[in-house]
């Protein structure tokens, strides 16, 4: 009995190598993580800073200008990327802190110099620490660029603040606080009596905020000398910026044990809510008016047809060129004519040949007529010289016709070619 062994498998392709478990350089990447400007906003909406500026523009707009109408979100993405809206809120408040210089302030960046000369000096009374840029022979410019966004926010709340002190603004506060029909805006809502408060603020053009105040030390002597001082714990949140954000953060405190904090929720679903949901039914009616003109500027905007592009051909200045186009130009002429001269000539051609047939036929008919009178019956004899005398007549008449015919014809021909 003959048993088989079974050969070894023979490898034909090189072992994998082993599998490294270190997995150091892998980053897996969160569909939870936010965009960089998402994080911007985030750190901004942490800042009281940002709420100081937004409170001031809900005071001041009509002092400063009444056509300055931004969003808080607009203001929020101007400091993240320095962009038009941002410049235009600095210009406004610059145009009323003297000495003012128009043609520098719209002369493109110009306005971040005049900036930092004026904040400068001010800016240990007004702010805390070292102000981040100088002006420096224009190099203030890329170095304000360069900063981080809350670095912007600390000059927009100093040139704020500087703004506050001139004398238009205090008498603008001092009259309307006389009338009674100064609005601060910033409402407190209320606490949890410990550390906790809660604010409402904003109107129909900068949108309204639900913000939340955290104490979380006293403060030293060193921070009650200075009010701008940042070193006593003091926490800043937004809470609700939009009508779901507000609903949600109602219901949470509503629904809380502490009747401190339910007693907000219930003033902010009275009070707040209201005026939230007035606002973005506002803002949708304005985004479909937007909308709706955009498209009938669309369809009564002509359509307008183009001439296709022209292959053009490169210019050439040599003699060569020259005298192969004047050449080119001349045989096209000449083709021209010549396919015009044989177009006249089947022209005529047909002429003759329609005339031709109308003369043929009118002769035979002519010929036709004294065969059938000759058939008649024999009549008398002046009968018979009467016809003959009309005969010759009519044969006259019809051969003068022909001529007369014949030479308008040749007149007709000769004029054509």
């Amino acid at each position: 009995m003959v048993t088989l062994r079974q050969r070894p498998p023979v490898p034909t392709t090189e072992p994998e190598p082993a599998l490294d478990n270190r997995v150091d350089d892998l980053t897996i990447l969160s569909d939870d993580e936010d965009s960089p400007s998402d994080a911007a906003v985030k750190h901004l909406r942490r800042r009281w800073e940002l709420a100081s500026v937004l409170n001031f523009f809900n005071v001041f707009r009509p002092l400063i200008s009444e056509k300055l109408k931004v969003t808080a979100e607009e203001i929020e993405m101007g400091l993240i990327d320095s962009d038009a809206t941002n410049a235009q809120l600095h210009i406004s408040l610059l145009k009323g802190i003297p000495p003012v210089n128009n043609k520098s302030l719209e002369d493109g960046d110009a306005w971040i110099t005049v900036l930092c000369k004026k904040l400068d000096p001010w800016w240990p009374l007004i702010a805390d620490g070292e102000i981040p840029v100088t002006a420096n022979k224009g190099e203030e410019i890329s170095g304000y660029k360069g900063l981080d966004p809350t670095d912007r926010l600390q000059f927009l709340k100093a040139l704020c603040e500087l703004r506050a002190q001139q004398d238009d603004a205090r008498k603008y506060i001092q009259d309307n606080a006389n009338e009674g029909t100064l609005n601060y805006g910033k409402r407190k809502l209320g606490g949890d009596g410990k550390k906790t408060s809660y604010w409402f603020d904003g109107d129909d053009i900068l949108g309204y905020r639900l913000y939340k105040e955290v104490n979380e030390a006293s403060k030293s002597a060193k921070a009650r000398k200075n009010v701008f001082s940042d070193t006593s714990g003091f926490c800043w949140e937004t809470e609700a910026t939009n009508l779901d954000e507000f609903r949600r953060v109602a219901g949470e405190l509503s629904s809380s044990k502490t009747s401190s904090l339910a007693a907000i929720g219930a003033m902010i679903e009275k009070d707040a809510i209201p005026l939230v949901e007035k606002y973005h039914k506002k803002k949708e009616r304005e985004i479909k008016k937007k909308m709706k003109q955009e498209m009938v500027v669309n369809i009564s905007r002509p359509i307008r047809f183009t001439r296709s592009c022209r292959n053009r051909k490169p210019a050439t200045y040599t003699f060569d060129e020259y005298d192969k186009m004047i050449t080119d130009a001349v045989e096209d002429t000449n083709e021209t004519d010549r396919d015009d001269e044989e177009g006249t000539e089947q022209q005529s051609a047909s002429l003759v040949g329609s005339n031709d047939s109308s003369e043929d036929n009118k002769m035979k008919s002519a010929e036709d007529v004294p065969k059938t009178e000759i058939e008649a019956p024999e009549g008398d004899k002046d009968d018979v010289k009467e016809m003959e005398k009309r005969k010759e007549e009519s044969a006259g008449q019809i051969e003068f016709g022909a001529k007369n015919r014949l030479r308008q014809r040749v007149t007709r021909n000769s004029a054509l070619c």
